[in-house]
């Protein structure tokens, strides 16, 4: 389905980004951000997550659902899911936390293994079969937007490289803060579409340089629908009605890419420029809901 309309500001003013085989990335010229056009029906959606998973569509996604089982190895991935807990925990102690896009469920166990009480929903059925295997998480299957979960029921909601991937990241926030209590938190992580990396890519792409439609198609991914930066993720959830505690960003494990070494000593050289000049490869930001009753927008 088609429709050109920004889903963060409404504004219908875009301008043609990248084109790819299947579909075009547009990028809205009131606020910045990038998205896909068209958008996938719910099933194909649904598709595309499961061929994700299977490593079909990303190997690198399977690689790593491999690892997340209860014989996983600490890599930079499982050290980065403690970061996550540990700054979440700074603002909000042990409680009710859910994982919206579970996966295997092993940020939920580690989540479990500090005191909190985990819950997750995955729209893959594959990811919560593995949860339930592998570390006896309960993870509901379905569409986020329509399950039953109570309002006001967690302290704690989590997103981790979910955002992009949703039909409407609007009415995604706008349902998150919905289940979350009063005073409750919210943690997003999502690639950053400001980072060195990005910028480098995209000014290549455009150039028509060798490889061209191979980098196109590594960078905007087809399960990826919406690219954020910082200022646009933080005014996502800003329009949510939910306060932004932090900022902050984050890198790229390599470890799960198969990679030529040239190709992977330049990407980690770039990589780490991106962090010390703040255009790091994924943004993070925490955030609490004021109040269940206050006006949203």
């Amino acid at each position: 389905m088609s429709d050109r309309t920004c889903n963060l500001c409404g504004s219908t003013d875009t301008r043609g980004y990248h084109v790819q085989s299947y579909r075009e990335l547009f990028r809205c010229r009131n606020c910045g951000l990038v998205y896909a056009d068209p958008l996938p029906t719910n099933e194909e959606k649904h598709e595309t997550e499961r061929l994700a998973y299977e490593g079909e569509v990303l190997p690198e996604t399977a690689e790593f659902f491999r690892n997340c089982s209860r014989d996983y190895k600490p890599d930079a991935v499982i050290h980065g899911f403690g970061a996550m807990l540990e700054w979440i925990e700074t603002v909000c102690e042990p409680g009710r936390i859910l994982d919206v896009g579970a996966g295997t469920g092993v940020f939920l166990h580690l989540a479990r293994e500090r005191g909190w009480e985990p819950h997750g929903i995955d729209i893959c059925d594959l990811s919560a079969e593995k949860a339930a295997h592998e570390f006896s998480i309960d993870v509901q299957v379905g569409d986020f937007m329509q399950s039953d979960l109570t309002p006001e029921s967690f302290d704690c909601i989590t997103m981790l490289d979910v955002l992009e991937h949703c039909l409407d990241p609007t009415a995604f926030l706008a349902r998150a803060r919905s289940l979350l209590r009063p005073g409750g938190v919210l943690f997003v992580a999502v690639p950053n579409q400001r980072s060195l990396l990005t910028v480098l890519l995209d000014r290549y792409i455009w150039l028509g340089g060798p490889g061209a439609d191979w980098f196109l198609d590594r960078l905007y991914v087809s399960p990826h629908l919406y690219y954020f930066n910082p200022r646009l993720l933080a005014e996502a959830i800003r329009r949510a009605g939910m306060e932004t505690i932090g900022v902050r960003g984050g890198n790229v494990y390599l470890g799960r890419y198969r990679l030529p070494f040239w190709m992977r000593t330049v990407l980690a050289l770039v990589l780490q420029t991106g962090s010390l000049v703040g255009m790091s490869a994924r943004v993070m930001v925490l955030a609490r809901n004021p109040s269940s009753s206050r006006a949203r927008g």
